[in-house]
């Protein structure tokens, strides 16, 4: 296990845990599983049951993602006028290039594809489609920050909010809502405010009370 491997990498008994998209519904579920071993928890995006079907779908192994078909989806949300400035092609240029030297299969094709795992499309379309939950937000009871960008139309903001409801057993909680962002935040111009809050969040006093929470 991952985290039993950083724990003894790092000597301690407690870590913090930083979920995006599918991360937070495995960090959200290993943190209700395991409270004694989280100090805090922060779901950047965090996923839910959906209200419609989803738009997509996927059969095998993998799907192949071409370049063209990246770009577009990551510009989702963002108004026309308003697209090169938050989301600049230089920067999904170089974001473009760190994932092919991650897919050296895929790069080598023509055209240069990027392959990535159907199982989240597949647990999606069973299980949150269909309103199952992959956990149960109110196991867990650490400090937990639920974060999101206004304009993300992978995980709506109804997402969050219905997660953020759902825990009401922490000791403290905080929901953030970031403006001009999208679902891939972490790589556009106000990555920044995400970084900050997050940090913000994991260096403040841990002992906060439900009194303080936004």
């Amino acid at each position: 296990m991952a985290v039993n491997f950083i724990l003894k990498r790092r000597n301690v008994d407690k870590i913090n845990l930083v979920g995006w998209s599918w991360g937070t519904a495995i960090l959200g579920g290993f943190t209700a599983q395991h409270n004694d071993i989280v100090v805090k928890l922060v779901l950047y995006a965090p996923l839910w049951t959906l209200k419609e079907p989803p738009p997509f779908s996927g059969t095998g192994a993998y799907r192949s993602v071409a370049k063209e078909e990246a770009r577009a989806r990551s510009l989702r949300g963002i108004p026309d006028l308003k697209k090169e400035e938050v989301s600049p092609q230089s920067w999904f240029d170089q974001w473009w290039e760190a994932n092919l030297a991650a897919d050296p299969v895929g790069a080598k094709q023509i055209p240069q594809v990027v392959r990535a795992p159907n199982g989240v499309l597949k647990d999606t379309v069973e299980l949150l489609a269909n309103g199952k939950p992959l956990y149960d937000p109110s196991r867990i009871k650490v400090p937990t920050l639920v974060i999101s960008a206004e304009w993300d139309q992978d995980t709506p903001l109804f997402m969050a909010q219905e997660v953020f409801r759902k825990l009401v057993n922490t000791p403290h909680k905080r929901q953030v809502v970031l403006a001009e962002g999208t679902h891939t935040i972490a790589v556009e111009k106000n990555r920044m405010e995400l970084i900050k809050e997050v940090q913000c969040f994991l260096d403040e006093d841990a002992r906060l009370s439900e009194k303080d929470t936004t």
